[in-house]
């Protein structure tokens, strides 16, 4: 965790609070930093789930006081009274998430109820690195991405991996994979400029999202959302040698975002889009085709 506390703390001597809400399960999140609050006892009627990435806090949850330091992993069930206070005079920095239930159990425990299924984790912290670290990167590729499909993607692994470590595996039986994927690459292919959830490829196939992506990455080797922006760049490169404007492929593919389009495009071509277009129409002047 040390190079993580570093990044994370650089710079950051004054209080602050990040505070926004992604539409996938309409889950909330959290970069903060607080010296003078202190936190009541309450309750969420959420999974609260993050790292301290800084300094200490001081937690109250279900009888006991406990004491987190940086890399220490946050995990409070709904309905469990808790407070948070600063655990020494240069208070604490923490990331969090927080999970709605129902969404959740609709996603990899589907057909069951959200109130029979609330996992209680018995204790509010616990000294995991890697979970840690997973969390950390996590929590900013989402506050980075503009991508739904890759918003998704990273939330529920990550949420696996939470719960796995806490004594609850999600998965789902398999069904029929190799078709799915075929199915689900299709889809993809053929929809390059749509935001498609993985909700609705799951339904399309027959399977919960989790499920879906681990099947996905191990047939094809990438997550789906690396496998549509892979397509879109194809398609924007397409684009770009029949002569179209750089922003105007990257709208036609699905890049609502110019930069990230650009970004992923020199990711998988090696130059950016405005290179690729210039070098086009210099080889079209040069050779006269």
């Amino acid at each position: 965790m040390d190079k993580m506390q570093h990044d994370e703390v650089l710079g950051r001597d004054k209080d602050y609070s990040h505070f926004w809400r992604i539409p996938e399960g309409q889950c909330e999140l959290l970069s903060a930093k607080y010296s003078q609050q202190r936190f009541g006892r309450h309750s969420h009627d959420r999974y609260a789930l993050g790292v301290i990435t800084g300094g200490v806090e001081k937690l109250y949850y279900r009888g006991a006081h406990y004491l987190g330091c940086a890399g220490s992993v946050v995990t409070i069930s709904p309905g469990e009274i808790h407070d948070g206070l600063p655990g020494s005079d240069a208070g604490w920095m923490y990331r969090m998430l927080y999970v709605d239930p129902l969404w959740l159990n609709s996603l990899v425990l589907p057909g069951r109820c959200a109130a029979e299924h609330i996992h209680l984790f018995q204790q509010p912290l616990s000294a995991d690195k890697g979970l840690a670290r997973s969390l950390l990167a996590a929590h900013r590729s989402i506050e980075q991405s503009s991508q739904p499909l890759e918003r998704e993607t990273l939330l529920l692994e990550v949420l696996a991996e939470v719960f796995q470590r806490g004594g609850l595996a999600l998965t789902a039986q398999a069904v029929f994979e190799r078709d799915a994927v075929r199915r689900i690459k299709a889809r993809l292919e053929d929809e390059l400029e749509q935001n498609i959830s993985l909700e609705q490829l799951g339904q399309e196939v027959g399977m919960d999202p989790l499920y879906l992506i681990r099947v996905f990455k191990r047939e094809v080797g990438v997550p789906p959302h690396s496998y549509q922006i892979q397509k879109r760049i194809a398609q924007v490169q397409r684009l770009l040698r029949a002569g179209m404007g750089v922003a105007d492929a990257s709208l036609a593919c699905g890049f609502f975002d110019q930069s990230h389009m650009a970004r992923a495009f020199k990711k998988v071509v090696g130059v950016t889009p405005a290179t690729f277009r210039s070098g086009l129409a210099r080889d079209k002047a040069f050779f006269g085709y």
